[in-house]
């Protein structure tokens, strides 16, 4: 055998156990790995993109809710507010709120009002049949809430739905309010955006049918990338289809650049394996390391910022940050039950401190008004001795389940301050307003009827209030947020001395308390 012959056996060796070997390593073990976490990656962008829809949607729901169980809308679905559009739905604010159709019911299941938002106001329709078929408003007459997609015209959206009732939930419900929020441009390119992907909507027209397709995921993303999700309306309809197209070069191939380089290097010559190697493999990898050491000498969770063109290391390192970001999540959680009472479940004092710090910084920038709250339960200490420490427990329990019933807008904060004070913030409102929640709030607590035979006032457990109202807020503010505490404290204090079961509001004077 001559040399000639010998290198030349060698060479196709060589290419046929390296090439071979790496090309048998990139089909059979690569290649469907990456397809796997292209799959997995995938199905979390289509997680991420529900949960984000859900968000919405639960967002417009609370929207629609508020309004429903508002008394000016009670009043307007029985007939005894006829400027309620034109002051409410046709104000500036509520113009710009994501609502774009509104239409209101009574209990007949007649439209009394239905509107859908332009530029500068809501167009009002005879009925919501003219704009849209896929709310069944039987069934919605039915439910207290209720959500679900829906086709206005060549568009797609979402209706959140809520019986209309009085602000307290006293009387019979009078009809129903809907609202509507339509996809716009804004709402897919926060998507997109989210995904890395191409997002479009396919609506079916009035009473078209479709039938699902066949293809399962993982052959979609082997093939293009291309996700086609069918939308439902309220009757399990398909009303039409959520589109996700992923580029081409964000999807596995069997035979990537990066691999058929490396191939060729490998063939060529063997110390060009080690240059590469060592550049594109080992360096990073050294970093990865070095990184993952300081996290583990330090503690603190750090995203591994490298790029390296190399497609394992780089979906090793963004699974990595995946998992980082998941232990971060986890973190918050645990902080988020931390800022928790466990007897009420109720926020606990930390958390109304850093609160308290946030709404007074928010109110010395806005100018809202601002009340702080205190309130004591009326000779607990004796129902205590007569009744036990479990039923004490109880009591409390009762009353701020009860608090929290009557305290749940979001301009409010409501925590317990400690053993039987619990403490409420709230934003703009007026004092005739301030008034009118006090007396809401004394007189629930006596009407759950929680038995006090030891109590010098009452047969039944009594609170008492104490309230800092602040009537315009301004930079004035910045140092006397403990002041305004004490100052609600001190009127806790006045109504305790008065006979309890009462509340006094004491107004911030900026003037007497500089002096």
């Amino acid at each position: 055998m001559t040399l000639k012959k010998l290198i030349f056996l060698a060479a196709l060796a060589y290419m046929v156990v390296i090439g071979g070997g790496l090309l048998f390593y990139r089909i059979f073990i690569t290649y469907p790995e990456l397809a796997h976490v292209t799959l997995e990656s995938h199905k979390s962008d289509v997680r991420a993109i529900n949960s984000s829809y859900l968000n919405e949607r639960n967002h417009l729901s609370a929207f629609s809710r508020d309004w429903a169980k508002w008394d000016e809308t009670y009043q307007y679905s029985l007939g005894h507010d006829n400027e309620y559009i034109e002051r409410n739905i046709n104000s500036n604010s509520f113009l710009k709120s994501n609502v774009d159709i509104v239409s209101i019911f009574n209990l007949q299941q007649e439209n009394i009002y239905t509107g859908i938002k332009n530029q500068s106001k809501f167009i009002e329709k005879k009925h919501l049949t003219q704009l849209t078929t896929d709310i069944n408003l039987q069934q919605v007459f039915t439910h207290d809430e209720m959500c679900a997609m829906i086709r206005v015209k060549e568009r797609i959206g979402y209706f959140c739905s809520h019986t209309i009732q009085d602000s307290k939930e006293e009387y019979e419900p009078r009809g129903i309010l809907i609202f509507i929020r339509l996809f716009d441009e804004s709402i897919i390119q926060r998507l997109q955006n989210l995904t890395r992907s191409k997002i479009s909507f396919t609506v079916y027209k009035d009473y078209e049918t479709h039938t699902g397709s066949d293809q399962s995921l993982e052959k979609m993303v082997l093939d293009n990338g291309q996700y086609h999700i069918e939308l439902l309306n309220q009757r399990n309809e398909a009303i039409g289809v959520f589109n996700i197209e992923y580029a081409k070069q964000d999807l596995p191939t069997l035979f990537d650049k990066a691999t058929s380089i490396s191939i060729f290097i490998l063939i060529l010559l063997p110390i060009l394996i080690t240059i590469f190697a060592y550049f594109f493999f080992l360096l990073p990898m050294i970093e990865i390391f070095s990184s993952i050491g300081t996290m583990n000498k330090t503690g603190k969770l750090q995203n591994i910022s490298i790029n390296t063109h190399i497609t394992e290391i780089d979906i090793f390192t963004s699974n990595f940050n995946r998992f980082i970001q998941q232990i971060r999540q986890y973190q918050q959680k645990l902080e988020n039950d931390s800022n928790t009472d466990g007897l009420t479940n109720l926020f606990n004092r930390r958390y109304f401190d850093h609160q308290y710090d946030e709404m007074w910084r928010s109110a010395t920038r806005t100018g809202n008004s601002l009340a702080i709250i205190m309130m004591d339960i009326d000779f607990f200490k004796k129902y205590n001795d007569d009744y036990g420490h479990q039923k004490g427990d109880e009591a409390l329990q009762a009353v701020a389940t009860k608090l929290k019933t009557i305290t749940r807008r979001a301009n409010e904060t409501l925590a317990r301050y400690g053993g039987e004070e619990f403490v409420l913030i709230i934003e703009s409102l007026n004092q005739s307003q301030l008034i009118e929640r006090l007396q809401d709030i004394i007189e629930s607590i006596e009407q759950l009827k929680i038995e006090h035979k030891t109590s010098n006032i009452s047969q039944y457990l009594t609170l008492s209030c104490g309230a800092c109202f602040i009537e315009k807020s301004s930079s004035w503010m910045k140092d006397e947020k403990v002041n305004a505490l004490k100052i609600a404290d001190d009127a806790l204090y006045e109504a305790k001395e008065n006979g309890r079961n009462q509340f006094v509001i004491h107004p911030f004077n900026h003037t007497e308390n500089k002096g």
